[in-house]
């Protein structure tokens, strides 16, 4: 398959790199200009969970022309717009784009060039972008891909066969079920971010397993005011959860443990986020994420104020008002009661 990936950052490299040593035709849109020279210069290196190098085509995003037939769109949910729109009128009417994020995009994208043009796809493998030309693979997750409408078309099934390179991936006709499941488990991560913990050592304490459970069901209630099944994934089951407390202990818990064999089987014990605020010092994408839960859940009359002040703690460590600590986790207590 010949594949446009926009983004050569984490995601979009791990995918690349690996689709492209498979034998696909791989060519990247980047709008950092430094990582472009440098892999135009040197190629764009993988390094941990898979060492690789290749020499893509890369192309800055005023350099693109089209048509654009099958896309990966691979950049932060708050550069979605600004990323795709410019290329949008480039797209083959035939072609369609991937979201290979975080969120709810496929919304966005769906605007930019129609839902019949959009396929999601829900992701827990990762890594981070290093240094120009290098990324660093952090170790495969799970990883599924579905049309919005729920169907299993030749077009999904010809994607899965392209992207197993990467790594084991299934069909789905519940994409946004694993979406909203991953949205809430992020919701979580969020919160072990706002300290400078382990997300390990966090999880082995039953004060924090609660909390971050009660930050996990509040999602998955405005999952299902939206009248959408929360799906299981990674061995976590965000659907055992509710604001108020787990709904099945027994299911709560085989959730945290799957949790902690899964972060066992990676190099690092901190999120990507947790590396925006502390060492890139960087705003993350909460507003986007966490934030637009608290949006639906207000246009279904829905409370949710643990995840409310979710938001508040991440934006006071972005803007310096406050720093990474364990006493952000006694904010957020004393926002739940």
């Amino acid at each position: 398959m010949e594949v446009t990936i926009i983004g050569a950052g984490a995601i979009g490299a791990i995918t690349g790199v690996q689709m492209a040593l498979a034998g696909h035709t791989v060519r990247f849109i980047e709008s950092n200009a430094a990582h472009v020279a440098a892999v135009r210069a040197g190629g764009l290196r993988l390094a941990g969970a898979v060492e690789a190098v290749i020499h893509p085509e890369i192309l800055l995003p005023e350099e693109v022309q089209g048509p654009l037939h099958h896309v990966l769109l691979a950049v932060k949910s708050r550069h979605t717009e600004e990323a795709l729109a410019p290329l949008a009128p480039l797209l083959a009417p035939d072609g369609f784009v991937v979201s290979m994020q975080n969120g709810l995009e496929e919304r966005k994208i769906a605007r930019l060039v129609g839902r019949g043009r959009t396929i999601g796809a829900s992701l827990t493998f990762g890594g981070h972008w290093k240094a120009p030309g290098l990324v660093v693979y952090g170790g495969p997750g799970t990883f599924r891909i579905g049309e919005l409408d729920g169907a299993i078309t030749s077009r999904l099934l010809a994607l899965r066969d392209a992207l197993v390179c990467v790594q084991a991936l299934e069909t789905t006709t519940n994409i946004f079920g694993y979406k909203w499941g991953k949205m809430a488990l992020g919701a979580a991560y969020f919160a072990t971010a706002a300290t400078d913990s382990d997300v390990t050592d966090l999880y082995a304490e039953a004060r924090w397993r609660l909390l971050l459970g009660r930050v996990v069901g509040e999602v998955v209630m405005v999952a299902e005011a939206e009248g959408v099944t929360v799906e299981p994934f990674d061995g976590f089951d965000a659907g055992s959860f509710g604001p108020k407390g787990p709904r099945n202990a027994e299911s709560a818990e085989a959730s945290w443990q799957g949790q902690v064999r899964y972060w066992n089987r990676h190099e690092g014990k901190r999120t990507g986020i947790w590396r925006d605020l502390a060492i890139h010092k960087r705003r993350t994408e909460v507003t986007r994420l966490v934030g637009e839960v608290v949006e639906v859940a207000e246009s279904h009359g829905l409370d949710v104020p643990g995840v409310r002040r979710l938001v508040e703690l991440i934006h006071d460590i972005e803007e310096g008002r406050s720093t990474q600590s364990l006493y952000n986790l006694l904010k957020l207590e004393a926002a739940l009661g």
